[in-house]
């Protein structure tokens, strides 16, 4: 069963914006479509209801342990809820405050903004100080009392997100594992590069995601889907590397859903039970959803010169690299028959640019 018809189930199941006992309010199940804006500066985001807690004691009891960490850490202001208190007034600011425009930019990207309209609830749920169910409940309660100033597609893409994906990824761990942590179908094998730990990398829409990773501890599904992990899949990173970063570095990974998020959705290892095509992308999504490309080092207009945009190289190259793989996946049909139709000499040009990045990560 795809996340989609799973999602409608769960609607139907516990009765969660339903017009009847089939048919969904506001006649439709999905309002993807209204969820993917690109912001640029309007409207304001408020900020996050954010937390001034002292954990210094906490962290040098972390380093006198020995256990490796990764990422930067302010022990005077540690910026995250650790009490259910402070976990329900997270959920409270964000229906009051960010609610409202939530769905419009949930996938949107840029520069300034580490959260924009995101809940900075999957941590509450994923150390279940919250329940999914309350969450969902107080979120739908919310709109109810105020569906003169929000839209359905606000609400529905958050429910979609918890209801529909979260559970998803609970059910498909319990389901297939073990054996679903080994799996590389795609026989993936280089190492995640260096700029993964520091950031340092000329490609601007790597290093904003990746060092607000490592400041934050956050970065939201589209950074985690189609900015770091559209990067490994393309540049064919072990599953292993990819599964060991995203467990260490986000604050809201525990193995159940980060595993199946990373290694299904994310990379493609598990050869399509979770996703039913690759998420990979040239850099033409990632210009179309952020505003990372306007100050890039890189042109995201070219494809294979010195300055081109390595995404767009990456992106054919993984293609025709997994062709044979790919052949009889109906939904890479359009994206295969574009491949068969460029010229050698113009594949060969991209797979030497690619193999370039591939080989010498650091470079770029």
């Amino acid at each position: 069963m795809t996340m989609e018809y799973f999602y409608r189930d769960m609607r139907k199941k516990y009765d969660i914006m339903m017009a009847t006992k089939n048919d969904p309010e506001g006649g439709k199940w999905n309002f993807d479509k209204s969820n993917r804006k690109k912001w640029t500066g309007k409207p304001d985001i408020p900020h996050e209801r954010g937390f001034r807690k002292d954990v210094f004691n906490l962290v040098k009891e972390i380093e006198k342990a020995g256990i490796k960490t990764i990422g930067n850490i302010n022990t005077k202001s540690f910026n995250w809820p650790t009490s259910r208190e402070d976990s329900l007034s997270v959920l409270n600011y964000f229906c009051k405050n960010l609610l409202v425009h939530f769905g419009d930019f949930q996938d949107a990207l840029h520069t300034d903004e580490a959260y924009l309209f995101h809940s900075r609830l999957s941590f509450c749920m994923n150390t279940k100080m919250l329940s999914p169910k309350e969450v969902i409940n107080s979120v739908v309660n919310y709109y109810y009392d105020h569906k003169d100033d929000i839209d359905i597609s606000q609400v529905e893409g958050f429910v979609r997100q918890i209801l529909g994906w979260r559970e998803y990824m609970r059910g498909i761990y319990w389901l297939k594992m073990p054996g679903y942590r080994r799996s590389n179908k795609l026989d993936n094998q280089n190492k995640l590069p260096p700029f993964f730990w520091d950031g340092n990398t000329k490609m601007n829409c790597l290093h904003h995601a990746i060092t607000q990773s490592l400041d934050n501890a956050y970065a939201h599904h589209i950074q985690r889907l189609m900015i770091t992990g559209n990067y490994a899949l393309l540049t064919q990173c072990h599953p292993d590397e990819v599964d060991a970063w995203y467990l260490g570095i986000y604050i809201d990974a525990i193995e159940w859903v980060e595993i199946t998020n990373t290694r299904g959705m994310s990379q493609f290892a598990d050869g399509g039970i979770v996703a039913t095509k690759p998420y990979v992308s040239s850099g033409s999504y990632i210009n179309k959803m952020s505003n990372y490309c306007k100050s890039c080092h890189y042109k995201v207009s070219k494809k294979t010169e010195e300055d081109a945009c390595p995404f767009n190289s990456l992106y054919w190259n993984f293609l025709d690299d997994k062709k044979e793989f790919f052949k009889n996946n109906q939904r890479m049909n359009m994206m295969m028959s574009l491949l068969e139709k460029k010229e050698a000499k113009e594949i060969s040009k991209i797979k030497e640019r690619a193999s370039q990045i591939i080989k010498n990560p650091s470079d770029f």
